[in-house]
């Protein structure tokens, strides 16, 4: 019996080395589910940085700051520093700074951790604040790391064309945060907060709340979890991950809650 095992076996290997050499589909549909979500090259995620912003604060040397600013790093992660951009800044002091500057369009501001300082306010761990076109402010005793979006780059040179303003500014850590703000019902399951900005600011944002397993669309540049897990184009996302459209281009993400957690994420778009 061993003598007609062997060939039948043999022959088996070459039937399945030819079948699958001549059929792109069926191969490309026996291989195993990326774990970063490449196995459909139309998924915004393929477009996108992922950043585990907890990795990133413990271990900030891994990715490629540079000095922006005396005792200021910053990480471009999509744009160009002299345009509309995304970035992380890092303060590696404890009382870092940087001189008043003009915003000619919106501001955006997350505390990651730590604390950054204007004459409008502290903003501690969770704070999310926007400066409104033709703002400026002066930043002081400040520390830690903040993701950041411009659009339009910060300006050191026409600090004359700042005008009085109020920041649009929200605790993402308050309890009842999903009480204090009105919430829109899209569709069944997801709730939405349209944060009032400036419309010729340049920049829209919201705060999406979700229990549904139905996908909401959001067209934007970022989402970042600030609570629960968030299934985002079919992969699942916890707290402080942070996915980020590669270019200023805006990304169609499919966002919803998972088997076991809702989920709060917060969007921003160009």
């Amino acid at each position: 019996m061993k003598l007609f095992r062997i060939p039948l076996v043999a022959l088996g290997l070459l039937f399945s080395i030819s079948f699958n050499c001549n059929s792109t589909k069926a191969l490309a549909k026996d291989l195993p589910k990326s774990p970063i979500a490449l196995q459909d090259k139309y998924s915004a995620l393929s477009n996108s940085t992922i950043i585990d912003l907890k990795e990133l604060s413990a271990n900030p040397k891994k990715y490629n700051f540079f000095t922006f600013r005396p005792n200021l790093e910053k990480l471009i992660l999509s744009g160009e520093a002299d345009t509309q951009h995304i970035s992380i800044l890092w303060y590696t002091i404890p009382n870092g700074s940087v001189g008043l500057h003009y915003h000619s369009m919106t501001e955006s501001v997350y505390t990651i951790s730590g604390s950054q300082k204007d004459a409008k306010g502290v903003y501690p761990t969770g704070s999310l604040y926007f400066n409104p076109p033709e703002s400026g402010h002066k930043v002081s005793d400040s520390t830690g790391f903040f993701l950041l979006a411009y659009a339009a780059p910060p300006d050191f040179k026409n600090i004359d064309k700042i005008k009085p303003y109020t920041p649009v500014q929200i605790n993402t850590l308050d309890p009842e945060l999903g009480k204090k703000y009105v919430f829109t019902n899209p569709k069944s399951g997801v709730k939405v907060y349209n944060i009032p900005l400036d419309p010729k600011g340049g920049m829209s944002s919201q705060i999406i709340k979700s229990t549904s397993l139905i996908g909401y669309t959001y067209s934007g540049n970022y989402l970042l979890v600030l609570q629960g897990s968030c299934n985002i184009d079919g992969r699942r996302f916890m707290k402080d991950m942070l996915v980020v459209a590669k270019t200023i281009k805006t990304e169609s993400y499919k966002l919803s809650a998972t088997k076991d957690s809702s989920c709060m994420a917060l969007g921003l778009s160009f």
